[in-house]
């Protein structure tokens, strides 16, 4: 009996697994929709690890279209620009990523409309790996089927999806500064720009606001700063851009940054708009 309820259990979570995975991909724009025809959850793994270990998870793929497709699942490099844009970069080196540490199954393999499939990946630490904040990719890549006469060897890829594997090897030691504060408008459009440098060797997250007061002291803007990563040893340039652009007159703009220390950054600025 206890086999059996594990088994209808079992059964249970993952028809559970199922419906939440449809609902989501249901909520995805039809824009994407129309040229990426398949979904992955999650996006981003946080994970722990300690020299000489292994962590294993979960990636759930699932086709959105109405006809069968072939997907390639493969780790890669990957290192932030400092406005901000990702690059892909395959096997070439990045600072702090390691591809080389991941095995993922499968591979390559094909689902039939509406198929959901989960891909495990492991992340295998070397022994002598320092402590500090790593990076990986693992990319998930539409294969189309080879076109009738085409050459041998011949392969285009019709869409990718990535999700973003952090490793935090020992005691994260948070080193970051909140450097400078910029406002500038350009073409009509108004922006308020942060220069954030990471010193450590772990990557950190994001979390503040920025409010704009003018010269008698009332707040006028308030901008809430997005949750995104700052890689180790590297600088950011982050663009808040204003939803209404400001009159002229003169202001003072404060920038209050949680990057995960027991204490906050901040900065504050004045400027004129003329």
């Amino acid at each position: 009996m206890p086999e059996k309820r594990s088994a209808r259990e079992a059964r249970g979570r993952l028809i559970l697994i199922i419906i939440l995975l449809a609902a989501f991909f249901a909520l995805l724009p039809s824009t994407v929709l129309a040229q990426i025809y398949f979904g992955i959850t999650p996006i981003r793994f946080e994970l722990k690890a300690r020299p000489g270990s292994q962590v294993t998870e979960v990636i759930y793929v699932r086709n959105n279209s109405s006809k069968p497709i072939r997907i390639k699942v493969y780790a890669e490099n990957w290192f932030l620009g400092e406005d901000g844009s990702r690059n892909f970069i395959g096997n070439r080196p990045a600072l702090y990523s390691v591809r080389e540490w991941v095995r993922v199954n499968p591979f390559d393999f094909r689902l039939q409309p509406e198929e959901v499939k989960s891909v495990r990946f492991t992340v295998s630490v070397p022994a002598e790996a320092a402590p500090g904040g790593y990076h990986l990719a693992v990319s998930f890549e539409q294969v189309p089927d080879a076109p009738a006469g085409g050459r041998l060897g011949q392969v285009a890829f019709t869409g990718k999806i990535v999700a973003a594997v952090y490793v935090t090897i020992g005691k994260p030691e948070i080193q970051g500064q909140l450097e400078d504060l910029v406002f500038e408008s350009s073409q009509g459009q108004q922006l308020i720009k942060l220069k954030i440098t990471n010193s450590g060797r772990y990557h950190f997250r994001l979390k503040g606001e920025v409010v704009v007061k003018n010269a008698e002291g009332k707040r006028v803007v308030r901008l809430e700063i997005p949750d995104e990563p700052v890689l180790p040893e590297s600088r950011r340039w982050l663009e808040l851009r204003l939803q209404e652009n400001l009159k002229p007159g003169d202001y003072t703009a404060e920038a209050i940054l949680d990057i995960g220390r027991d204490e906050l950054l901040g900065l504050k600025k004045e400027f004129s708009v003329r």
